[in-house]
């Protein structure tokens, strides 16, 4: 069962709807779990098994679909994911697949053919923007449905370790999982105790390239699942960043498919209470966190720092303190040079687009001072966009520019396209931001603005609020130009964060406005 697989879809819920096609094929084996957030029903999984036949040989296709609803500051959001793999009988994987809608008519679609040693992949879009990559792929990777038989194949007891490698399709490559048996334990299920082994699944870290050149580790939740004594799954449970405890139950289908109860709101899960509130929080002229994360080995690599905004001092242990300032103008440094991943027009952000660039001519208009430009484009898309529609999800800006609508992220990738349009190298920046909940709570909530270069400089803008610049409330976690992206592993920086079970407290406010 690969509960993580679905983390960095669910950090934003970026998976509306899939429309899976049913394979034709005998059908094997089907299980159905009843899926609970915090103990609330919030959906299911579907899993199936099915014998194919083709003209090549047979194969078996096994597909894991999730389904969930959940909420996000008071808006029900209903998402879906679909992984899963072909393999021959005998567990050779010769194919891998995944299929996920990005809302508003575009779909990515991830399908792979192992050739010898190379896994060919190719991430296909509604719009038929295509993009072709090939990974090394070890012979020892086992498939899905190999993953699920793996203790009963081996007979696990006690005490014993597995490891093995998997395809896992959120980050695109092959990585290694260790499996721990622990002891016997009387889990409940449907009212009746049963005995069953405790076992425990941890995949490797990641190690990711940032476009800043630096190298930086990503772990992705572990599992821990509980086999009956056939080796067959009882329950399953998972700690998911940006989510909460997902526990799934083997059951009926009418049970899996029975009504959620009060769905969580995973707007609160994605943020993090601070120590106190900040009055004109933007407009500060500075502020000083306190940032802990236990549950990171290397917490202060887990920040963008080094810029004119953002620095990381005093680091002590698990804790350091975060220095944020706002750049409300570019400085008179001399030209740098800037990457043309941040001036090409690319998937996300299609600067080349026909209504990309209407938009970014009505908003510029006879402009020529290239930081005024990036301003009147801030400007034009928090007087246009309206603030709405969290079920949409990572939508590329040209979907954006015709509906004019969405919620953080739609107004970043637009943003950043009509500055490409304009000529502005441009980027989207994630990280945290400066909110107070509905309990009246200060807090700091998951959030992506726009960076655009100037002379070579870094400066943020935010269309959600359209103050011309960004001060000290915002929290910069990672950047990205999307260029090449079919993906949404620059996600992945931000779930390290949430992972880390971060504490956070302001320390000192700078009230001079700057």
């Amino acid at each position: 069962m690969r509960i993580f697989a679905i983390s960095a879809i669910v950090l934003s819920l970026l998976v509306p709807t899939v429309r899976a096609d049913e394979p034709k094929g005998k059908l094997l084996q089907e299980t159905w779990d009843a899926a609970y957030l915090d103990g609330v029903k919030a959906g299911y999984f579907h899993s199936t098994l099915h014998e194919i036949e083709r003209p090549d040989g047979t194969v078996h296709r096994y597909a894991q679909k999730m389904h969930l609803t959940v909420r996000r500051f008071s808006e029900t959001a209903r998402t879906e994911a679909v992984i899963g793999d072909e393999s021959t009988p005998d567990g050779k994987i010769v194919g891998v697949f995944m299929s996920q809608d990005l809302g508003q008519g575009q779909r990515l679609e991830l399908s792979g053919k192992v050739e010898g040693k190379v896994l060919k992949v190719r991430i296909k879009t509604s719009d038929g923007n295509n993009l072709d990559r090939e990974i090394p792929w070890p012979t020892d990777v086992i498939s899905l449905w190999t993953e699920q038989n793996l203790p009963r194949d081996r007979k696990l007891k006690p005490g014993e370790r597995l490891t093995y490698r998997q395809f896992q399709p959120i980050v695109n490559n092959v990585i290694k999982v260790d499996l721990v048996a622990g002891a016997y334990e009387q889990v409940v299920l449907n009212g009746m105790a049963r005995k069953c082994l405790r076992v425990e699944s941890k995949p490797e870290k990641i190690a990711m390239k940032g476009e800043d050149g630096k190298v930086r580790d990503f772990q992705l939740p572990g599992m821990t699942t509980w086999l009956d004594a056939d080796y067959k799954v009882v329950k399953a449970e998972s700690l998911m960043p940006g989510l909460g405890k997902i526990t799934l139950e083997r059951t009926t289908k009418a049970i899996a498919l029975a009504r959620v109860g009060e769905v969580k709101d995973i707007g609160v899960s994605q943020s993090i209470v601070l120590n106190r509130q900040i009055p004109f929080a933007h407009r500060q002229g500075g502020i000083v966190y306190r940032i802990t994360m236990p549950d990171d080995e290397k917490p202060a690599e887990a920040f963008a720092s080094g810029d004119s905004r953002q620095e990381i001092k005093n680091v002590n242990g698990k804790s350091f303190e975060l220095h944020v300032y706002p750049v409300r103008k570019p400085s008179a440094t001399e030209e740098k040079e800037v990457g043309d991943e941040y001036r090409k027009s690319n998937f996300f952000i299609n600067s080349d687009d026909a209504v990309v660039k209407k938009h970014a001519k009505a908003a510029v208009g006879d402009e020529k001072d290239d930081w005024k430009k990036a301003q009147a484009i801030e400007s034009w898309v928090r007087r246009h966009m309206r603030i709405l529609n969290f079920e949409s999800a990572m939508v590329p800006a040209d979907k954006v520019a015709r509906t004019l609508e969405g919620d953080c992220t739609e107004f970043a990738m637009l943003s950043a396209a009509m500055c490409r349009a304009a000529g502005i190298p441009s980027r989207t920046a994630l990280g945290l931001v400066y909110a107070v909940d509905r309990q009246g709570r200060p807090i700091m909530a998951y959030h992506m603005w726009t960076e655009v270069a100037i002379n070579g400089q870094w400066l943020a803008l935010d269309a959600t609020l359209g103050e011309g610049s960004v001060g000290p409330a915002h929290i910069k976690i990672t950047d990205h130009s999307w260029y090449e992206m079919r993906s949404l592993t620059p996600l992945l920086p931000v779930l390290r964060v949430l992972s880390g079970k971060p504490k956070i407290e302001v320390i000192k406010i700078d009230t001079k406005e700057r």
